[in-house]
C-alpha cells in the first residue's frame, strides 16, 4: 500500500517503472533465447558479428556530432525539436561516408581484423549507421517529452524481432548470416516504431524547423561536438579497439565469445542502468534548470545501484564458469572465464552509467572528455602491450580490469563532486 502510494505520488518513480517493465521484458526475451543461439551458431559466427558491430560502432558515434544530447537542454519544445532535425541530417550524411570509407579499404579492414568474411558486410554498414543515428537522436526526444510508454514499445519491438528472426534463420541454416540479419531487422523495427510514434504524435513541431533556428542551436550547443562527441569517441574506441585487438592477436574465436559476454553483461545496465538514467536525466535536468541541488538524489541513487550492482554481479564473479557451461553448453565454458574476470568492471560501469550525463548538465563536457579519454586508452593500451609481448588474453584482461576499476572509483568521486554545490 505504502509503495502504491509513493508510486501515484511519485512522477519520476512512476517513469523509472514505466520504462523499466518495457525494458525488463525486451532483455528477458534474448536472455531466454541465448542458450538456443549458442547451440546454433559457434563463437567464430558470433565474432563476425563483434567485427562487424565493432567497425559500425566508430561511424554510429559520430553519426549526429552527438547533437542529440543538446535535445533535454533548451527551454522550447521547437529549439529542441530543431536540434532533432539537425542531428537527423548529420546521420544521412555520415551514413553515406560510412558506405564510401569501408567500401574503398574493405580489404584492408578484413586483413587487420583478421576476418575474411567482413567484406561481405559492406553493404550493411550505413543502414546500421543510418539507424543507429535516428534511434538514437528519436530515443532522447521521447524521454524530454517523458513518453516513457514509447520507449518500452520500442525496447520490446526490437528484442522480440531481432531475437526471434536470430532464431528462425539458424533453424533454416542461415548460420553464416543469421545474426546479422536478426541484428538489423531488430534495429529497423525500433527505429520505425519511434519515428511512427513521433512523427503522428508531434507532427505539429514540424512547422517549427527553419534553417536559422537550426544554426543558431547548432552555434548555441557546439561544445557538443567539441568535446562530448570526443568523448563517445573515446568510449567506442575502448570498446572497438578491445574486439580488434583481440580479433587480431587472439582470432575469432575469442573475439566471438568475448562480443557475446559483453551483450551479456550489458543487460542489466540497459535493463536497470539505462532506464534509470533516461529518467534520472530528465529529472535532474529540470532541477538544474530550476537552480535545485541534485546532490542528495545522486547519493541516494549511487547507494541503490550499488546494491542491485552487488545482487547481479557477485554470482557472476563467482560462479560464472559453471554457469556458462551448464546454460550455453561446454563449449562456452571459457567465455564463462572471461565473464568471471571482467565482471568487476561491470558493476561499476553499472553504478556510474546513469550519472555520466551530470557532466552535460553542469556543462563539464570539457573535463569530462579529458577524463573519458584515460579511462578509454588504459584497457586497450594494456591488452595490446600484452598481446604484443605474447600474453595470455586471460592475463592482460585481470590486470586491465583491475586498473580501469580503481579509474573508475575516481572518477565517480569526481562526478558527485560535481552535485554538491
Amino acid at each position: 500500500m505504502i509503495f502504491l502510494n509513493k508510486y501515484k505520488k511519485s512522477e519520476f518513480l512512476k517513469n523509472i517503472l514505466t520504462l523499466f517493465f518495457g525494458t525488463s521484458i525486451a532483455q528477458i526475451i534474448p536472455l531466454m533465447i541465448s542458450p538456443i543461439l549458442t547451440r546454433m551458431y559457434t563463437p567464430d559466427q558470433f565474432g563476425q558479428l563483434g567485427v562487424l558491430m565493432s567497425v559500425i560502432g566508430l561511424f554510429s558515434i559520430i553519426a549526429t556530432f552527438q547533437y542529440e544530447s543538446a535535445i533535454m537542454l533548451p527551454k522550447k519544445d521547437k529549439d529542441a525539436f530543431n536540434i532533432l532535425t539537425l542531428a537527423v541530417v548529420i546521420t544521412i550524411f555520415i551514413s553515406i561516408l560510412s558506405y564510401v570509407v569501408t567500401s574503398i579499404f574493405n580489404v584492408e579492414i578484413s586483413d587487420l581484423l583478421n576476418s575474411p568474411s567482413f567484406s561481405d558486410w559492406v553493404f550493411v554498414i550505413p543502414f546500421f549507421v543510418l539507424l543507429s543515428g535516428l534511434f538514437n537522436s528519436l530515443n532522447i526526444w521521447a524521454s524530454r517529452q517523458k513518453k516513457f510508454k514509447r520507449l518500452a514499445i520500442r525496447n520490446v519491438a526490437q528484442t522480440t524481432v531481432g531475437a526471434l528472426t536470430k532464431v528462425v534463420l539458424g533453424w533454416l541454416k542461415y548460420l553464416s548470416s543469421g545474426l546479422v540479419w536478426g541484428t538489423l531487422l531488430g534495429q529497423v523495427t525500433s527505429t520505425s516504431v519511434l519515428t511512427y510514434m513521433t512523427v503522428r504524435e508531434d507532427k505539429k513541431l514540424f512547422e517549427t524547423i527553419s534553417l536559422s533556428r537550426i544554426k543558431k542551436n547548432a552555434i548555441e550547443y557546439q561544445d557538443f561536438p567539441k568535446y562530448t562527441m570526443w568523448h563517445g569517441f573515446f568510449d567506442l574506441v575502448n570498446a572497438s579497439g578491445v574486439i580488434f585487438i583481440i580479433s587480431s592477436f587472439y582470432g575469432l574465436t575469442v573475439v566471438g565469445m568475448y562480443a557475446f559476454i559483453l551483450g551479456l553483461l550489458k543487460k542489466p545496465t540497459k535493463m536497470i542502468g539505462q532506464v534509470v538514467s533516461q529518467v534520472f536525466y530528465q529529472n535532474a535536468s529540470v532541477k538544474i534548470a530550476n537552480n535545485q541541488s541534485i546532490y542528495k538524489d545522486t547519493i541516494r541513487l549511487v547507494k541503490n545501484l550499488a546494491l542491485v550492482g552487488g545482487i547481479i554481479f557477485l554470482p557472476m564473479l563467482i560462479f560464472a564458469p559453471f554457469i556458462f557451461s551448464f546454460v550455453f553448453g561446454e563449449k562456452w565454458y571459457e567465455a564463462g572465464v572471461i565473464a568471471q574476470v571482467i565482471s568487476p568492471l561491470f558493476f561499476v560501469k553499472f553504478v556510474t552509467a546513469p550519472l555520466v550525463n551530470i557532466s552535460v548538465l553542469m556543462k563539464k563536457q570539457k573535463k569530462w572528455m579529458l577524463v573519458a579519454l584515460g579511462m578509454n586508452v588504459l584497457f586497450p593500451i594494456i591488452l595490446l602491450t600484452s598481446a604484443v609481448l605474447k600474453e595470455g588474453y586471460l592475463t592482460a584482461l585481470i590486470i586491465s580490469t583491475a586498473l580501469v576499476v580503481v579509474y573508475y572509483y575516481f572518477i565517480l568521486k569526481w562526478i558527485i563532486n560535481l552535485t554538491n554545490r
